[in-house]
């Protein structure tokens, strides 16, 4: 197969000569053939790197999760501990200089309770965040027909060619 620093050469080579303008229909030829050009490098080069990015991204995986495994059990044994110290002073009525004792807060979200709150107006606008990822799969399935208050969604024109793929290369 190719190799990466002769497809690299090739791709630049090919991207080089890419003209932009289209005012004439010998234009719109070379821009198709362009587009097909580009197409196939594109693929090419996201095959290259397909393998090696899944291999990493996977070895990446397995060592995050071991070292969240293992934070989180120290992490428990930690709470624990601390809270046995917590406990020991106060029942003694001790201060101890090691330790600056703290309060915190802890909180829990009613999310029915919550978003009636955002309806009534109770709730800041800053608290208020929208799912990104949520609103796409609900526009890719809905289209222009999801009707979601404040949200707008227009239809873009795009050209999209057959791609000859890799006989584009040879």
């Amino acid at each position: 197969m190719f190799k990466e620093g002769e497809l690299i050469a090739a791709k630049d080579a090919v991207l080089s000569k890419l003209k932009f303008d289209v005012k004439s229909q010998s234009d719109l030829q070379l821009a198709k053939q362009s587009l097909k050009k580009t197409g196939a490098f594109k693929k090419v080069f996201q095959n290259l790197f397909d393998e090696p990015v899944k291999k990493a991204y996977d070895a990446y995986k397995s060592i995050r999760d071991r070292r969240n495994v293992i934070v989180a059990s120290i992490e428990e044994k930690e709470s624990i501990l601390k809270q046995n110290i917590i406990d020991y002073l106060d029942e003694n009525d001790l201060k101890d200089g090691d330790f600056v004792r703290t309060e915190g807060i802890d909180y829990q979200i009613d999310m029915s309770d919550f978003i009636e709150g955002i309806r009534n107006g109770n709730v800041p606008e800053n608290l208020i965040a929208v799912n990104e990822s949520e609103l796409k799969k609900q526009i890719k399935l809905m289209g222009d027909l999801l009707d979601i208050p404040g949200v707008i969604v227009t239809k873009k024109k795009f050209i999209r060619l057959k791609s000859e793929g890799f006989k584009m290369l040879s």
